[in-house]
């Protein structure tokens, strides 16, 4: 127990990034998440809630409000196996200069649950910048996994966490900026 508390210690003061824009490209990201299924997919999988602490991800600004986004988690101390690989594109509407960036995204994910299965991710997040640097975001993903899979169903995931820009950015832009 004391090495999980270290380790999450240690991510949550050495890596945190999310949202960017053109001038600002990479971002980090460490959330807390989960895996909520039915009552009846819960019994399949072998429980209806699967907490992650830590959720890991890094994003990179592609172009136009695009952005490639890479995350990690697993289920530490609890009954039931989940560790989760997942990437997705992001689009922000063009509101990557703002202090408020929602998004869309679309991805997959390689589930490791009873076995090791794929899903297709559609989502919905914000994130809301705190400073030039730090921010929070929220994000709401349903990761849908075919019928004919015995060992896995879909089911929602949400997250939220700590954001970090490795560059800093203008939470006050001006018109000679654009």
């Amino acid at each position: 127990m004391r090495n999980k508390v270290i380790i999450i210690f240690f991510l949550a003061f050495a890596i945190h990034v999310k949202s960017q824009n053109k001038q600002q490209k990479w971002t980090a990201g460490i959330s807390l998440a989960g895996a909520k299924y039915t009552l009846e997919a819960g019994k399949i999988v072998g429980g209806q809630v699967a907490f992650q602490v830590p959720r890991i991800n890094i994003s990179r600004y592609i172009f136009k409000g695009l952005s490639l986004d890479l995350g990690f988690a697993t289920a530490l101390g609890d009954t039931q196996t989940y560790t989760t690989f997942d990437g997705s594109f992001r689009f922000d509407f063009g509101q990557s200069n703002y202090n408020v960036v929602p998004y869309i995204l679309i991805g997959a994910s390689s589930l490791k649950g009873k076995v090791i299965t794929g899903t297709m991710n559609l989502g919905v997040g914000n994130t809301f910048w705190l400073s030039s640097n730090y921010g929070l975001n929220f994000q709401f993903i349903y990761k849908y996994s075919k019928d004919i899979i015995q060992s896995q169903r879909s089911h929602l995931y949400p997250s939220m966490g700590l954001v970090y820009s490795f560059g800093d950015r203008n939470l006050n832009p001006r018109i000679w900026q654009n």
